[in-house]
């Protein structure tokens, strides 16, 4: 119990600390669309599955929020601190006498691991991904030890979560099914051990396809969503290989594992992928027989190997293979430990695993804690800074600087439709046209937020279109240089009437302040 409050204090505390990243934004309105419609759409291109959507609502209604504008980065991110929980609850249940040791390690390297604990504060899929994956290996494990049909319940549910969650489940049930036709056609004793109960087949099937269809259909108001959840495969075997802004070397995510040193953080994992390689030959000379262990390390390293070869990369996918490398740094570790002949060497092991373990928590402090959004920190990706967060603020009090009944227009203008996170934090506002290109009636919006390069364009179209009698004065709304995300900067513009508003307000606060 220690180790799971410890986990979700770790998931929970200051979860506010990092602004919203594009893909929370994006997920957050999507998020949105259901909240307020009730309908949600799968959409086959982008957004991953309908679980993470669906799973938000539980938040959302126990905190009354009936509105994306009544929502906040606490709610949403909640739900993968919580659903990142479920793996280590369910690790404990294959926990006996002969391998507590082993099982509370895992727990507490996979706890306080810095790169779990920072994608669960995140709101995107793939930690409630992991989850579910290693938690169905879990269940699937007890399924087979023990014969209960709840377990194979369990293993089936996961398995449609999963499916629910990312098309990237592909890959897990590709990894998932070699290892265990591997590894079950290779021992003679486990195809003698093993036997099927062709009514728990039957079950197992039912409730997997009865899950995936209530998601993929929108609880029975899209059908077109189950045909989607197949197509979504082409699109995603695309950008898998042709997506240029995410494609990285081979070795990416070993680089950022193992080492990375910069002027504010030196991380590395690398004595723990130590102890992994440990685990693997412990394994293999002194307890091949450990199905568990056996399917861990194979499930793993196909996992990896497939996640290396995908030119497409981005930091949070290396967590689907580094779940399993913890698990067997962990029996790594208690195996050498067991091995020591003397007292003296198994209380300086000791000592020494203690240094890991607290590195690798100060670690996850520096990573979640002291340096949450820095570019600096290994697992920020194009991460905003809380630049953003003080530029909607001045958006916004631009816009409510205006008392009178006057509708105030909004345009943000980018290319391609780079703008985010901005829809998130300018949630509130009504009036917002979101655009690629600048309309030529531009000069109606009081408030325009541009990138650098349709800065030109844009003086031209405000200051050459418009009638004679009718050209309005534009003011820069940023006084410093303003950034949506690292090198991603943008400009704004405000109407000089509105402007004045906005001076006159901020004078009153400041002679308020001096009473």
């Amino acid at each position: 119990m220690i180790v799971i409050f410890f986990a979700l204090f770790l998931r929970l505390y200051d979860l506010n600390n990092r602004p919203f990243h594009t893909d929370e934004a994006v997920h957050a309105i999507k998020f949105g669309e259901l909240l307020e419609s009730g309908k949600y759409i799968y959409d086959p291109i982008e957004y991953h599955g309908p679980t993470l959507n669906y799973f938000s609502l539980i938040p959302a209604y126990i905190f009354n929020e009936k509105k994306i504008s009544e929502v906040n980065e606490i709610t949403l991110r909640i739900v993968p601190a919580f659903t990142s929980i479920i793996l280590i609850i369910f690790l404990f249940s294959i926990l006996n006498a002969q391998n507590k040791i082993i099982v509370l390690f895992s727990a507490s390297l996979i706890s306080i691991s810095p790169i779990y604990v920072f994608y669960s504060r995140y709101y995107i899929q793939e930690s409630m991904l992991v989850s579910f994956t290693f938690s169905s290996i879990i269940s699937f494990y007890k399924y087979f030890k023990l014969k209960k049909l709840y377990w194979g319940i369990f293993a089936s549910l996961f398995c449609a979560l999963i499916f629910a969650t990312k098309e990237t489940s592909i890959i897990i049930f590709f990894a998932g099914i070699f290892s265990f036709l591997f590894i079950y056609l290779s021992n003679r004793d486990l195809k003698s051990k093993f036997s099927f109960n062709i009514i728990h087949i039957i079950l197992f099937f039912i409730i997997f396809i009865s899950v995936t269809i209530l998601f993929y259909s929108s609880f029975f108001t899209n059908p077109n969503g189950i045909f989607d959840s197949l197509k979504t495969f082409t699109n995603y075997f695309s950008k898998a290989g042709s997506n240029s802004d995410h494609i990285q070397q081979w070795d990416y995510y070993l680089n950022f594992l193992l080492f990375t040193k910069n002027d504010l953080i030196t991380f590395t994992e690398l004595p723990l992928f130590i102890f992994f390689i440990v685990g693997i030959i412990f394994q293999f000379k002194k307890n091949k027989h450990n199905v568990f262990l056996n399917y861990i390390i194979l499930f793993s390293i196909i996992q990896a190997i497939i996640y290396f070869i995908i030119p497409y990369k981005t930091p949070w996918l290396a967590l689907n293979f580094w779940i399993g490398f913890l698990l067997i740094a962990a029996f790594g570790i208690c195996s050498l430990y067991k091995l020591l002949p003397r007292k003296n060497l198994k209380i300086f092991f000791s000592i020494f695993i203690v240094i890991i373990l607290s590195h690798n928590f100060y670690q996850t402090y520096l990573t979640n804690f002291k340096f949450p959004y820095q570019p600096e920190n290994p697992f920020t990706y194009s991460q905003p800074t809380p630049e953003i967060v003080s530029a909607s603020k001045k958006i916004i009090d631009v816009i409510e600087s205006d008392s009178s009944d006057q509708n105030i227009y909004v345009n943000i203008i980018s290319h391609n439709n780079d703008y985010w996170p901005l829809p998130w934090y300018l949630r509130k506002i009504k009036n917002v046209a979101w655009n690629e290109t600048i309309p030529n009636n531009i000069n109606l919006f009081q408030v325009i937020i541009i990138t650098p390069e349709l800065e030109n364009e844009l003086i031209e179209k405000l200051y050459t279109l418009p009638e004679p009698g009718k050209i309005n004065l534009y003011i820069p709304i940023f006084d410093n240089y303003t950034s949506l995300r690292p090198n991603i900067e943008i400009r704004g513009f405000v109407q000089n009437s509105l402007n004045d508003k906005y001076l006159r307000n901020q004078n009153k606060v400041q002679i308020e302040n001096l009473k």
